[in-house]
């Protein structure tokens, strides 16, 4: 499936934007805002866990009894540490997952 961006999806794979981790934790939030710049290297930056789907390719979920349906563009899911292949597109930074490294959809606040 060809997205927005310009990334066509193939096989097994699922494509997320994943949250900045200054964005998922709070004691880094804190830091920063009481003015403590806290250097990232890139093995915290690749710990991040949850993202948001952009879109997924077309046989995603189906060794699993599934249909690529069971997750859509804006949900948000948390995904095994380390896994991906990071592409950057239009200075964004996206991964590409494959199917059974989305461990769960978050849904609700």
């Amino acid at each position: 499936m060809k997205t927005d961006v310009g990334i066509e999806l193939l096989l097994h794979t699922v494509l997320i934007k994943p949250e900045l981790v200054e964005e998922t934790d709070e004691v880094l939030r804190r830091a920063r805002a009481a003015g403590i710049a806290i250097q990232l290297d890139k093995r915290e930056e690749k710990a991040v866990e949850f993202g948001t789907v952009i879109s997924v390719g077309p046989t995603a979920f189906k060794d699993y009894g599934r249909g690529p349906d069971i997750l859509k563009a804006g949900d948000k899911i948390s995904f095994a540490k380390y896994s991906g292949k990071e592409i950057t597109k239009g200075g964004v930074k996206y991964l590409i997952l494959n199917d059974q490294d989305c461990i769960c959809k978050i849904t609700g606040e």
